[in-house]
């Protein structure tokens, strides 16, 4: 069973991204996370991690990078997770933000716990 940081949730953001960014820089932001492992069909179905980029015609977020592509980085330790995106040259400006995306283990009764899924969601900055 997991625990988040008092008055935080699974998702929270703990370090936020900068307002604004030029490629070449690394875009990072750290939310509470969970251990990886309790995400076992998120590893196959979905991704934990997702840069995505704001589409002013439509007012959509359309996902440009996730947890397979080489600019994109994760580390996990003591329940946070931190995100780097390395911007690479030829990124559209524009408004992105980052997401994450994992389980948690949840005690139900004393001897029966259940996996809940969150996300999180870093602030919008610009490109």
């Amino acid at each position: 069973v997991e625990r988040a940081p008092t008055n935080k949730t699974f998702g929270d953001v703990l370090q936020e991204v900068r307002q604004q960014y030029r490629v070449g820089e690394v875009a990072e932001v750290t939310f509470v996370g969970a251990n990886p492992r309790n995400s076992a069909e998120n590893a196959t179905e979905h991704n934990f991690l997702t840069v995505e980029r704001h589409t002013n015609t439509s007012g959509t977020w359309q996902v440009v990078q996730n947890d397979a592509s080489w600019d994109t980085r994760g580390s996990l330790s003591q329940s946070n997770v931190t995100i780097e995106w390395h911007i690479p040259a030829g990124t559209e400006p524009g408004t992105y933000r980052i997401r994450y995306f994992g389980h948690y283990k949840k005690r139900v009764l004393l001897t029966r716990t259940i996996t809940v899924p969150f996300e999180g969601s870093s602030s919008a900055f610009e490109i």
